[in-house]
């Protein structure tokens, strides 16, 4: 006698594997914590060069509530702990030493511009000739008389003007008619072989443009506020901690640089 042996239906494997996959999602999505998402923020913020709103999309959280979200997200204590890893983590790997970063931010934040470039105000043509005529330089007098001369002209008739003696490190004149007291400007570019080490962190490059050398500088209010964020100096982080609006800001005083020689501020001249 023959055994018959009844068959299992077979399974829809379309729909198991539908079901699979939504399960699987489902388990994942169960497992990623608000811990997982604050470090992940945490690293897309120092990976994206701290861009708050880039580094919540890129952690997941929605493109409409990201900028929101990621100044949230900087107020809390422990995503500030996970920066502050990830940020060591990647000085580390970069084998540059955060001490040496700071320094030289400090050295950049503390450098005083004028060791760059100066602007020197000094004394129109006019300010200090006879009657307020165009004074000649000892060179454009001679230069002048000469060609002068060699026209076949007499002497007697050369135009002395305002006479000899301009010096282009005289201060302006108030009662100058031509200048009105405002000189003439002029930018002093220093030698970068002789700068002193904050403006060479300061100095950013120079290239000839269209209207001749120019000067790029680091922004020492970005210099500021990444050295604000290092040292957790924010005014809100102390705002939210006792309750206030917790609206972000820094405070800072500048002290200014004791007063150099010839200074422009002083009216006073080489």
């Amino acid at each position: 006698m023959t055994k018959l042996t009844p068959k299992s239906p077979k399974p829809n494997k379309g729909k198991s594997t539908v079901r699979s996959t939504v399960n699987r999602t489902t388990s994942i999505k169960q497992h990623i914590t608000t811990e997982d998402r604050h470090r992940a923020f945490a690293r897309e913020y120092v990976a994206l060069a701290f861009n708050a709103t880039q580094a919540a999309i890129a952690a997941g959280y929605s493109a409409a509530t990201a900028a929101s979200q990621g100044a949230r997200l900087l107020r809390d204590a422990k995503v500030q702990a996970y920066v502050k890893e990830f940020s060591q983590a990647a000085v580390e790997r970069a084998e540059v030493k955060a001490e040496d970063v700071v320094r030289r931010l400090n050295d950049m934040l503390m450098a005083d511009p004028r060791d760059l470039v100066e602007v020197y105000v000094s004394a129109c043509r006019h300010c200090h000739g006879v009657a307020h005529e165009y004074q000649y330089t000892l060179a454009e007098y001679n230069a002048k008389r000469e060609k002068w001369l060699d026209a076949g002209k007499a002497p007697q008739d050369f135009p002395e003007l305002g006479g000899v003696g301009y010096d282009a490190n005289k201060p302006p004149v108030p009662e100058c008619p031509e200048c009105f007291g405002a000189g003439r400007p002029r930018a002093i570019l220093k030698d970068t072989r002789t700068m002193p080490r904050g403006a060479l962190a300061l100095f950013a490059g120079a290239k000839e443009g269209k209207y001749g050398l120019e000067i790029n500088v680091h922004s020492q209010l970005d210099v500021a506020e990444k050295l604000m964020r290092y040292h957790g100096l924010y005014k809100r982080d102390n705002e939210q901690q006792g309750g206030g609006s917790g609206v972000g800001h820094f405070e800072l005083h500048f002290v200014d640089a004791p007063a150099r020689e010839h200074d422009p501020r002083d009216g006073e001249g080489a």
